[in-house]
């Protein structure tokens, strides 16, 4: 765990460039493109890599910018500024702090943090609102302990609001017919995080929360990335035979309220059938022991 620190000469030209300046909703959704582009000019490292990115998540970015932000929010797993810089910008009364990992260059102080294993550098009960989106499908040991903790700093009654990529939509049943991996992200990346490690359905992520003492106030799916092509036998299809129809859409939608102080991290069954987290046991162990003279 450490503080990334933010980089003053970034953070100034990106808020004195007027082209920046103007920017509300109304005007990203008109110029998406070219503001990303600008955007990203004023980064040294990574800008065209980031750039791309942003193209990628628009309708993600644009759905959760949308949206009013109030109080103190944590992001947790965010490593990009254009959404970080947005999301200040346009909720200018509101007090974000991020959890992140280490990227080349930050306007804004970060904090470092293992979510899978370590307590999040926040005091019990602090926070209005949480963001936890497109991160947990990453996680591989734990996240069970992240939700614990997202628990711990969220005031009672407070609200977290969290996406995931949805296994079990249209674009995963067109890949089946056409012998295409349903997880497109599903390569041996040489970060293993860089991979989605596990994708979750919409039951199951929302009984993961559930278990921790939160309460489902809106659990439905949407399009955000545009892969689904719309197709009159495959909607045919989903009609005749699931009674899921409103849960196949590319994202999982989750919005829980804060009911209780979770007493303790949970491992529910349909989740880990060993009722515990991954072990560092096995292969693991024995790459470790092999490789990196850790054990």
């Amino acid at each position: 765990m450490k503080i990334i620190p933010e980089n003053p000469l970034l953070f100034n030209k990106l808020e004195n460039d007027p082209k920046l300046h103007a920017v509300d909703l109304d005007v990203l959704l008109k110029d998406y493109e070219d503001i990303s582009r600008e955007f990203h000019k004023h980064f040294s490292a990574g800008a065209e890599y980031q750039h791309e990115n942003a193209l990628f998540h628009k309708i993600r970015y644009l759905e959760l910018l949308g949206k009013k932000w109030e109080g103190r929010v944590l992001d947790v797993g965010n490593d990009k500024p254009f959404l970080s810089f947005f999301l200040r910008k346009f909720n200018s009364g509101t007090v974000f702090d991020t959890i992140s990992n280490e990227i080349p260059q930050t306007p804004f102080i970060l904090h470092e943090v293992d979510i899978e294993m370590e307590r999040f550098p926040f005091d019990d009960a602090v926070f209005d609102q949480i963001i936890f989106t497109e991160v947990i499908e990453h996680l591989w040991r734990n996240p069970s302990h992240c939700v614990f903790e997202i628990n711990r700093v969220m005031k009672l009654g407070g609200s977290a609001y969290v996406t995931t990529p949805n296994p079990c939509d249209r674009h995963s049943l067109v890949c089946i017919l056409w012998q295409a991996n349903p997880n497109q992200r599903s390569g041996y990346f040489a970060s293993l995080e860089s991979g989605h490690l596990h994708l979750w359905t919409a039951a199951h992520l929302r009984l993961l929360f559930e278990c921790h003492g939160f309460v489902t106030k809106g659990l439905v799916t949407q399009n955000l990335y545009g892969h689904t092509k719309e197709d009159e036998n495959i909607e045919k299809f989903i009609r005749a035979v699931s009674n899921y129809c409103d849960l196949m859409n590319e994202t999982v939608v989750l919005v829980a309220t804060k009911a209780k102080s979770a007493e303790s991290t949970a491992f529910p069954t349909e989740i880990y059938p060993d009722g515990q987290p991954v072990q560092f046991q096995g292969a693991i162990t024995g790459f470790a022991e092999s490789n990196l003279k850790l054990v």
